[in-house]
């Protein structure tokens, strides 16, 4: 079982001897007492412990080579030399560097084994910390750049340091090689806390980071996580004000941590069709509309996490309104849609209410970065009003689907703004490329909403004009996402779902001469109207939305009709319905994800998805997703 040296065997097998009866000086046989035997037996323990203690280092230190020799293969250890010349010439290693730049004097413990084996020296560090308060918190407004500092979170909470470091690293272009690397150790150091059961503010919060910012195949890993931070924080009792002996960073620290577990935990449930974990009637989150000017240390970026924490809210009551028509019996349709159209009514309102404050706090504290941050709720609450109006849209009854429908128009309206504003307010900043994967989540699926209105079932929906229009902006969108200012290369997640929309506009024979990609400068065939003529083959692979069957038709009657009988197809198309729901895209796009291309590949965003879908020499990758679990981005 274990590979122990001849020594540690010998040790182990002495224990096994039966143990030599002393005999007293009549002759008589005296047996060990009990202290005797509980001795040998303590001593025993303490050395099978340490073979063990030994085996898990070895396995250890295994595993970690394993990581180091898989990412080195495309390290130039002669430029990360050069870099570290400063030091190198002193004879220290990363760690010795480290200590000696951070400790302050003092003897603290060993460093994060991220800064021996990734070779993080203080400038390194220095620089992630620097990467990650520019290119990551302003997304996911979690840390406080003030409070969580490089020489705070190494000694005192290892993982949040090792995960911060990590996620930083995907945008270090100094060593481009490193993150995959720094978040194998992020992962560890994630698995490690689950054994040894640590809890703290930091370690929440870096379970939370890593539920936003996975590292590659995550699916299954983001409910553990969620479960994680949720539990973790309701038992540190961050759901609660912080207590009076608690003040100034400290005390917005614990109030900003639970805030941001609301909104992803309320995030994770919408995206997936499913009841959050935490309840409606949260004080902390009821009460902090005005939380954001409760200090004069709040972050410039408090405001826009109240104003998402209030969208939260209202999608929550829509959630519940849901669960209640589920366990009793089913509403009519036209209640279910006029409860939609309210719903996005107050969503519509209530970021009014919020575009102000955004305003006034931008007067107050002009900084780019904010203005973004106000712009992508104002996206993310079009895209939540576009999750709740298509729940009517899938109640309503084919009859009533008509060009002017309340329903079909504010549906169409609130997928195109959520595209509108995403390249008319967000892309020009350049801030859009270092968004969270949600986003795109959030824009693309607007998008394919809108290209499934040309099905045949539905493109009587359409006029010429909203046609041009939707072909004319998904097919911009595509574009954008899939040039060099926002996809960092071929497998970041907005050129996945560039990938995605070009194949879903290919399979309803959608094309337009007017966006070229940034990539590859290919024009499309252009077409003013989408007659025969224009439309083409679908591609045999690819993404695709499919329909869902249904045991019976819309009038409620089974369908005996077998293949090939008489109005076969007629019923069959009729007792297809489409489903339009979030967790059902999500699970489409994951589930049909085809093998990335290498990360330096050109992107061809008119070419089919087959090509790549099926090509033996392309090898798989891990990178990230085209879907964001839990992600949220105000």
């Amino acid at each position: 079982m274990f590979n122990f040296s001849n020594d540690d065997t010998d040790s182990v097998e002495a224990y096994d001897e039966p143990q030599q009866v002393q005999r007293s000086r009549s002759g008589q046989k005296t047996k060990p007492t009990h202290e005797q035997l509980q001795e040998r037996s303590h001593e025993q323990d303490i050395h099978i412990q340490s073979l063990l203690l030994q085996y898990d280092q070895r396995k250890n230190e295994q595993k970690v080579n394993q990581w180091v020799s898989k990412a080195s293969m495309n390290v130039n250890n002669a430029l990360e030399i050069q870099q570290h010349l400063k030091w190198m010439h002193k004879g220290k290693s990363p760690e010795s560097a480290v200590m000696s730049y951070f400790s302050a004097g003092m003897a603290p413990l060993a460093p994060p084994a991220i800064v021996k084996h990734c070779g993080l020296y203080p400038e390194d560090i220095l620089e992630l910390f620097d990467i990650y308060f520019n290119r990551v918190n302003p997304y996911f407004s979690l840390l406080d750049q003030n409070y969580h500092t490089p020489e705070k979170l190494l000694w005192n909470s290892p993982f949040l340091f090792t995960v911060v470091c990590a996620v930083a690293s995907r945008y270090y272009e100094a060593r481009p090689n490193l993150y995959s690397l720094a978040m194998e150790f992020a992962r560890d150091c994630a698995g490690k806390g689950l054994v040894e059961g640590d809890r703290s503010v930091e370690v929440c919060q870096a379970y939370l980071i890593l539920a936003v910012y996975p590292a590659s195949a995550y699916y299954a890993d983001r409910g553990v996580n969620a479960d994680l931070y949720v539990r973790m924080a309701t038992e540190l009792e961050l759901n609660q004000p912080p207590p009076p002996h608690i003040e100034g960073r400290e005390a917005l620290n614990r109030t900003r941590t639970w805030l941001n577990c609301y909104c992803v935990d309320g995030s994770h449930a919408i995206q997936f069709g499913k009841l959050p974990m935490l309840r409606l009637d949260d004080y902390i989150a009821r009460n902090s509309r005005n939380w954001y000017k409760s200090s004069s240390l709040n972050s410039p970026y408090d405001v826009h996490l109240c104003g998402y924490v209030q969208m939260i809210i209202h999608m929550a009551k829509w959630r519940e309104y849901m669960r209640d028509d589920t366990t009793r019996s089913e509403r009519q349709p036209g209640e279910v849609i006029a409860a939609a159209i309210r719903t996005q009514d107050v969503l519509a309102r209530e970021m009014d209410l919020w575009a102000g404050a955004y305003t006034e706090e931008y007067m107050f504290m002009p900084m780019p970065i904010c203005l973004y941050r106000g712009n992508t709720t104002q996206m993310i609450t079009a895209y939540l009003k576009l999750v709740v109006l298509l729940v009517g849209f899938q109640k309503t009854r084919k009859e009533d689907l008509h060009q002017d429908s309340e329903i079909l128009v504010k549906s169409i309206d609130a997928a195109r703004s959520v595209i509108r504003i995403t390249l008319e307010r967000m892309y020009p900043t350049g801030f859009l490329r270092y968004a969270m994967d949600a986003s795109f989540l959030y824009v693309s699926f607007a998008a394919a909403f809108l290209i499934n209105l040309f099905r045949p079932r539905f493109l009587h929906l359409l006029n010429d004009a909203t046609q041009n229009d939707i072909i004319a902006i998904v097919s911009r969108l595509i574009t954008v996402l899939g040039s060099n200012d926002v996809a960092l290369d071929g497998r970041h997640t907005p050129a996945l779902y560039a990938r995605f929309l070009s194949s879903l506009m290919s399979k309803h024979g959608l094309v337009n001469s007017n966006a070229q990609s940034p990539r590859n400068k290919q024009s499309r065939s252009s077409s003013s109207s989408f007659n025969s003529e224009h439309r083409q083959i679908s591609p045999s692979d690819g993404f695709y939305w499919p329909d869902i069957p249904q045991s019976e038709n819309s009038s409620g009657s089974q369908t005996p009709d077998v293949p090939g009988g008489f109005g076969y197809q007629t019923r069959l198309q009729e007792s297809m319905n489409m489903d339009f729901s979030l967790s059902h895209f999500i699970k489409i796009v994951t589930s049909q994800q085809p093998v990335s291309p290498p990360p330096s590949e050109d992107v061809n965003f008119c070419e089919p998805w087959q090509q790549l879908w099926k090509n033996p020499d392309v090898q798989p990758v891990t990178w990230s997703q085209p879907v964001s679990v839990s992600g949220w981005s105000p």
